[in-house]
């Protein structure tokens, strides 16, 4: 499959000017409204710079990979509706892949086998499509234009933080916006744009419908929209924002009593309130998580993932084991913290086994020297207060935490960690930071 030529460059240019257009409209209408939107530009050019490279290395250096595969049936599909609409509309919206596969031929092209046997990976494809259509069939344009509806997912949880602390916006964008991994990883035709997308999209919506109940409807059906997008690529990010976002809800409302004695009355019927329909969400969709819908699947399927990734020669040699999933509440507690530290920080610099791995060995080292000072400078105990006093902080730790444990459990992988882990990144950078500063805060008021 040829992906660049004369023709993809001269699209790409019309498609940026097409962009930019539209995203300085966006702007406009911001500002009209008296928000802010000073990084809403430098944030998608970034975004924009980094679906380029990455088009760049999986095109021209590697010659392919998951991202052309994903295209492939991408491009199959978009031929596909031409040909016979019938069956395009039935893999795209109604997901129907089995009764399907003869719908294609040598003029449409076919799906590769791999990502087609897996519903959650050719959801990608089947995501893609209107991208293709508007794109003409091209690889580049199709990637720009997936780059630029999933940098408006980043932005909303960046608008969700400056609306909680708007006197950190600056930190917060380069958390948020500007992270070079987030905007490699996080920017092309795959599983983790997407995922990333909807993960910061899921928190923006979810406070407004519940916590700041503004334009509650609108909300509410993206809310949904994304909740389902997550769960039919990576179900296991549901297992993890969920908890995180009840234990949201909980703390923000406590947190609006002011008085301490009616707080103590309160907080038992709400944490039952938020537990109770928790747990019955979580039981309603149980059967359409798959896998991940038993805890004791989860585990199997965790192993599985574990061995796969272990397959050098298929994902290359940079692995680490933590020791075997059994399943067992004393061993997944024994393999908890290193797990939970390997997601959050490693590789490393000396465990970098390839070029691409150099830019995560770089922020995670940035992350662990911004881990350390916080904790030298700022007493535990504090740092605790300032958690549990902090909704979307709270939040935030406690999605990042859950997640890193069971990426870092399963992925054995350096690479496949590098991309796995980027839903939480822009939370756990953004709360650590936002630890430091109303601690600093907190110190110069007390002067």
């Amino acid at each position: 499959m040829k992906l660049f030529s004369l023709q993809d460059i001269f699209l790409g240019i019309v498609y940026l000017v097409i962009i930019y257009a539209i995203a300085y409209g966006l702007k406009s209408q911001q500002q009209k409204k008296g928000l802010d939107s000073t990084y809403f530009i430098g944030g998608l050019t970034a975004k924009l710079l980094g679906v380029t490279a990455f088009c760049l290395v999986y095109g021209l250096y590697y010659g392919g990979g998951d991202t052309v595969d994903y295209f492939q049936g991408t491009s199959a599909l978009t031929n596909l509706m031409t040909e016979d609409f019938a069956s395009f509309y039935s893999i795209v919206f109604e997901n129907e892949l089995d009764p399907n596969w003869y719908a294609f031929n040598k003029e449409t092209g076919y799906p590769a086998w791999h990502i087609w046997r897996d519903p959650s990976s050719f959801s990608v494809s089947r995501y893609s499509v209107i991208f293709s259509l508007l794109g003409f069939k091209s690889f580049f344009v199709t990637s720009l234009l997936t780059a630029a509806f999933t940098y408006m997912g980043m932005w909303k949880l960046y608008r969700l933080f400056t609306i909680n602390y708007p006197e950190a916006k600056k930190v917060l964008a380069i958390c948020i916006l500007f992270m070079p991994s987030l905007l490699f990883w996080g920017s092309g035709i795959m599983k983790d744009s997407y995922v990333l997308a909807a993960a910061c999209w899921f928190s923006y919506n979810f406070y407004h419908v519940f916590i700041a109940r503004k334009k509650i409807l609108i909300n509410a059906l993206i809310l949904i929209f994304n909740i389902s997008m997550i769960m039919t690529l990576k179900p296991y990010v549901i297992l993890s924002i969920l908890p995180g976002a009840l234990l949201w809800l909980n703390s923000a409302y406590i947190k609006q009593i002011s008085s301490g004695f009616i707080k103590m009355l309160v907080m038992p019927l709400i944490g039952l309130i938020i537990l109770g329909g928790g747990f019955f969400l979580y039981s309603n969709m149980s059967s359409l998580m798959g896998d991940y819908g038993n805890i004791d699947q989860a585990v199997e399927k965790a192993k599985i993932i574990q061995q796969d990734l272990l397959r050098e020669e298929q994902y290359g040699g940079n692995n680490y084991n933590l020791g075997e999933i059994d399943g067992t509440v004393g061993g997944m507690s024994t393999i908890a913290p290193l797990a939970i530290f390997t997601a959050l920080y490693r590789p490393l610099f000396f465990e970098v086994g390839s070029p691409l791995m150099v830019i995560s060995a770089l922020e995670n080292t940035i992350l662990l020297l911004l881990t350390l000072i916080l904790f030298f400078k700022t007493n535990p105990r504090k740092v605790i207060r300032i958690i549990l006093s902090e909704p979307l902080i709270l939040y935030s730790i406690f999605f990042s935490l859950l997640l890193a444990f069971g990426v870092g459990m399963a992925s054995t992988n350096f690479g496949a960690l590098s991309r796995y882990k980027i839903p939480f990144m822009p939370y756990y950078f953004s709360a650590l930071y936002l630890i430091y500063y109303l601690n600093i805060k907190k110190k110069k008021k007390n002067i």
